[in-house]
């Protein structure tokens, strides 16, 4: 069972949390000014290369353009980017499916 948990770990975690990051971008209101994630804002320095790059990914999946290119020029790009990633990632994990190469012993084995 350790096998199976840790070959599902190891194939299917980073698609489902850039999946699941876009997803929670394109919900979140690009208006709001709530708390920041920025860990350069945490620390205290002014200058941040991602600043506004949620907020550009939420306006595009809105499809409001010209406020993604004011927020952040590459936020609209992050998502073909993330999406391509998801994608290929998606395609390695089906294809090296969790039971491959494993026995019913080998699966079931704690």
């Amino acid at each position: 069972m350790k096998k199976l948990l840790s070959r599902w770990w190891k194939y299917h975690m980073e698609w489902m949390f850039w999946l699941g990051a876009l997803m929670a971008l394109a919900m979140m209101d690009p208006h709001s000014t709530g708390p920041s994630l920025c860990l350069f804002e945490a620390v205290g320095i002014p200058f941040c290369p991602g600043h506004g790059l949620g907020h550009s990914i939420a306006f595009s999946f809105r499809g409001q353009w010209g406020q993604a290119f004011s927020a952040h020029p590459l936020g609209p790009f992050a998502i073909v980017i993330l999406g391509g990633r998801i994608f290929s990632l998606w395609i390695n994990a089906f294809k090296h499916s969790a039971t491959n190469n494993l026995s019913k012993k080998e699966l079931w084995q704690t």
